[in-house]
């Protein structure tokens, strides 16, 4: 995740945040163990790593400049990545290879710079064979609530990799150029990371982190507003209960 040091965020004051229904927090201790195994780690192998979230039972969702080799500014092999769901203390509750990777249609490694690259940072991977496990439950998504409405990610970082941070207690700040700006602070690693909503019953994902600035001097996350429109881009229904495996959806429609 690369720092955008020149940022300036316009127009965004904190507002009194609403009170949201935390679907998490009325749960056992072991349930909400269970309620983020969809989430975990993408490794690029001699790469680092991201955050990447399931979104069907073959496919998952990740900021699209996480699968780009910075050096030569082309997309990395699929057999160097490897989604870890659930990934903490050095064990992952599955582990898939990537078959194939869908970026944004707007998306341009080379050809976009800093705040002009968020937009589109999306891309879906098409995992080799669907995690099939019944306590890993994949996430849909769902339309960005208002601002100051309280938001959850969940994130890996270079200074927490054996384990996801659960963060809860941001908000939503505002949106500038299509991207959305939280109250979250994130770190290297977090590219990619959900960003949820808790007030609809189960956690869905609104936002995916695509980088990290500050304002008034206190972090914040930046994510693509396009998630919202997900339910247009990306046939998450069809890798549910119509189609369990996942093989019709999660791709992106182009005009």
């Amino acid at each position: 995740m690369r720092i955008f040091t020149s940022l300036t965020v316009l127009l965004f004051c904190l507002t009194q945040a609403a009170v949201a229904q935390n679907a998490a927090s009325k749960l056992s201790k072991a349930d909400q163990a269970k309620l983020w195994l969809a989430v975990g780690r993408l490794n690029v192998a001699d790469g680092g790593f991201c955050t990447a979230t399931l979104i069907g039972r073959l496919h998952v969702l990740t900021a699209a400049h996480c699968i780009y080799d910075a050096k030569t500014g082309g997309q990395v092999d699929v057999e160097r990545l490897e989604f870890r769901a659930g990934w903490q203390n050095g064990q992952a509750e599955a582990y898939r290879k990537v078959d194939s990777i869908e970026v944004h249609p707007d998306f341009s490694f080379t050809g976009q710079m800093g705040l002009q690259r968020v937009p589109s940072d999306l891309a879906i991977l098409r995992l080799l064979t669907p995690v099939q496990q019944p306590d890993i439950k994949p996430f849909s998504v769902a339309q960005m609530p208002l601002k100051g409405a309280s938001v959850a990610v969940v994130s890996y970082a270079h200074d927490r990799s054996e384990a996801p941070r659960i963060h809860d207690g941001c908000q939503v700040l505002g949106r500038k150029e299509k991207v959305s700006v939280f109250g979250c602070e994130v770190d290297y690693g977090s590219s990619g990371a959900p960003v949820f909503r808790l007030d609809l019953g189960v956690p869905m994902i609104v936002s995916v982190i695509s980088a990290k600035s500050t304002y008034l001097g206190q972090p914040i996350s930046l994510g693509s507003t396009a998630v919202e429109k997900i339910v247009i881009l990306t046939d998450v229904a069809s890798t549910s209960a119509a189609d369990p495996t996942g093989s019709r959806g999660a791709r992106f429609l182009r005009p």
